[in-house]
């Protein structure tokens, strides 16, 4: 009795362990951490890169905006004040590399806070500020007909680019560039401080977004063609030849993203999407899910964040395709989500939630 008992108890053990085994096989990665929640009534939020503070936009009435900063560990606000003007359309916020001064563009300047002293300097830009991205010690603020580029330690204007018809900018301090791109316009290189054409590149009609990867020496961007929308495509570059790396077809192109490294881009059309290795110049994985939003890539390419068009959970699943998505709860239906630094996800679902992913 004694040995067929311990014979059933061995057995057991193994097949507790081989099942562990099986599941780390089948489901490498655990299931995300929520590591807060923040705010209420958010139309946009920004995590800082270390992860430490989370910004949030909030309307509080007609033409009255306010901008909260929390910690993220614990949720105590450290500083709120008000926007003098609405806030930009499509990133109106953005983190200094040293998480120490949020930017927050808007009409005609970008207020730069100081988060320990609550400082507040204002930089003029005369148009609606669309955008704005760090890049070290450079500050971007992307206007309809110009972009500014600014030493935001300093506050002095780098360089000042006037360009009609602004769809797209973006710039990497490493290569000392800056990419613009206007409507039915080629997607132009500007050296940087001097603003220096220094190339050019094939555009299409309309410009889907400016990435700079692998340490600025290639550029992501993606065309859509208004009448011709089969011809739809991702463009990997390496801009210094004018050369173009991969080109990836995408009918009724959404938007696309790409992974810091470069080892993975993805495109989003309205009923799913591709993933592909630029440097191999292969698709890796085909997948189907109906969506309007642009999923976004982790900074290694090993995670995507979904929305699919039916149910409100957010999904992060693995860039190969294998395994099962993890499902992410909200309070509501998600409306803006990114990776921000590696293994970092935010979202915002009205609240800005931060999840580690890994």
């Amino acid at each position: 009795m004694l040995r067929r008992t311990f014979a059933f108890l061995c057995l057991a053990s193994l097949g507790a362990l081989s099942d562990r085994a099986l599941r780390a096989t089948l489901f490498p990665y655990s299931q995300p951490q929520l590591l807060g929640r923040f705010g209420e009534n958010l139309v946009v939020a920004a995590t800082s890169p270390d992860g430490k503070l989370v910004a949030g936009l909030q309307n509080v009435g007609p033409e009255k905006w306010t901008v909260t900063v929390w910690e993220t560990a614990g949720g105590r606000p450290l500083l709120t004040g008000p926007v003098p003007h609405p806030p930009g359309t499509t990133n109106p916020l953005a983190w200094s590399p040293d998480s120490r001064v949020l930017a927050v563009g808007g009409a005609g300047e970008v207020n730069l806070w100081e988060i320990a002293t609550g400082r507040r300097q204002t930089l003029a830009a005369e148009w609606l500020v669309r955008d704005v991205r760090f890049s070290q010690e450079w500050l971007l603020a992307r206007c309809d007909n110009a972009v500014f580029v600014w030493n935001w330690q300093t506050a002095k204007l780098v360089k000042r680019m006037g360009q009609d018809h602004l769809l797209a900018a973006a710039f990497d301090q490493t290569a000392g560039v800056l990419a613009t791109a206007s409507f039915q316009d080629s997607v132009r290189i500007y050296s940087l401080p001097q603003g220096k054409l220094v190339q050019t590149l094939p555009g299409g009609p309309a410009t889907v977004q400016l990435e700079f990867a692998e340490k600025g020496e290639r550029l992501a961007t993606a065309f859509r063609f208004s009448r011709e929308r089969s011809r739809d495509v991702g463009a990997y570059f390496d801009w210094r030849i004018g050369r173009q790396v991969y080109r990836m077809s995408e009918p009724d192109l959404v938007g696309f993203s790409v992974s810091a490294d470069g080892s993975r881009f993805l495109t989003r059309g309205p009923q799913g999407g591709h993933i592909w290795n630029p440097a191999k110049r292969e698709l890796v994985h085909e997948f189907s899910m109906p969506s309007l939003l642009t999923d976004s890539l982790s900074a290694d390419g090993k995670w995507v964040a979904s929305l699919p068009s039916h149910g409100g959970e957010l999904l992060v699943w693995s860039s190969d395709g294998q395994g099962q998505p993890h499902r992410l709860q909200h309070r509501n239906r998600p409306f803006r989500f990114q990776f921000f630094a590696p293994g970092l996800l935010q979202v915002v679902d009205g609240s800005c939630s931060v999840w580690k992913v890994q």
